[in-house]
């Protein structure tokens, strides 16, 4: 598929490739899906009979004692164990079902790999200055190539930071970021660095900026809706011009249901989407392989993602 082609010729032509690439594909796919889906409802039969079984049991077995003996630590070790095995069938088949169609999806749209559970580098999340703290990372859908000679890395990825209480007994989990993370090659040169984050009223006081600048700029829409920091205010204005502004404003309105901000350092851009969804799933465990609606919105979803680069222009050697 040449790279000149636009998002709608992509569009257009999507339908040819399903039938004769895709379809076979997915297909081929149906038998290994229903295999596991039997373990699933296996696992699910088993778990239904066994837990209220495990708690009649013991129940039983401490009436009329000390209730503070009840052994609850191994009820909950029992029932963990159940649930794991009732959803080892459906992370089992997305495994198996990514690595053996997403390769042959992603071909359509050009020179692009595609790496199952695959992580950006760590150096480049802690250099861009989006992302809060964090201690734990989970990958889950990576691409890597060229779309009209623009360099991209998409990675499907959670943040998340993990905390115990004081007293030990209790876990936390606070979600940092959901989304999507797309780096992209630009065709500017510059030395330092620039951010541009969600406005948050009040509440930019307490945003994390690694000692840059407020930058003002004189686009009041682009204003209202963004916070600017840089570490050189003419640099910033070099990149920020009013017509890359105004290009940007229209990422962010494809992307109306997510944050999105951005980071310009060693002439790339990274862009982060926290849209808080399960992104490029063409097949689910619960559906037969061939259920285009779930096939059309990955296509879609993806097709969103390579359309910024239309939107911004990355690929001309233009003024931004």
């Amino acid at each position: 598929m040449p790279e000149e082609k636009s998002i709608n010729e992509l569009r257009n032509g999507f339908e040819t490739f399903y039938q004769t690439v895709l379809k076979p594909s997915f297909s081929g796919l149906e038998a290994t899906r229903k295999k596991y889906l039997r373990l699933f409802y296996c696992g699910l039969f088993l778990t239904c009979v066994a837990v209220p079984l495990i708690m009649l049991r013991m129940l039983s077995f401490y009436a009329g004692s000390d209730t503070s003996n009840f052994p609850a630590a191994t009820l909950l070790f029992s029932i963990m164990v159940l649930v794991t095995l009732t959803a080892t069938p459906i992370k089992l088949y997305k495994k198996k079902a990514k690595n053996q169609v997403m390769p042959e999806f992603i071909k359509y749209f050009g020179q692009f790999d595609y790496r199952y559970q695959a992580c950006i580098s760590e150096d480049i999340l802690t250099r861009s200055l989006l992302f809060g703290e964090y201690n734990a990372r989970e990958g889950d859908d990576f691409f890597i190539g060229r779309y009209k000679d623009t360099e991209m890395v998409i990675s499907e990825e959670e943040l998340s930071l993990h905390k115990v209480s004081a007293d030990g007994k209790r876990r936390y989990k606070k979600v940092i970021f959901d989304g999507i993370v797309i780096l992209l090659s630009m065709n500017k040169n510059f030395s330092g660095q620039t951010i541009v984050l969600k406005d948050r009223g009040l509440f930019n006081a307490f945003n994390k900026t690694g000692g840059l600048q407020k930058i003002a700029l004189e686009d009041s829409r682009f204003e209202k809706e963004f916070e600017v920091y840089g570490s050189d205010q003419l640099e910033a204005r070099y990149l920020l011009t009013t017509a890359f502004m105004e290009r940007m404003l229209k990422v962010r309105d494809a992307y109306h249901a997510g944050k999105i901000q951005f980071s310009f350092f060693d002439n790339k851009l990274l862009i982060t989407v926290d849209v808080r969804q399960d992104m490029f799933e063409t097949t689910s465990l619960f559906r037969s392989c061939t259920d285009r609606n779930m096939i059309d919105r990955a296509f879609e979803q993806f097709a969103s993602v390579m359309e910024i680069i239309d939107i911004l222009k990355l690929d001309k050697r233009l003024g931004m």
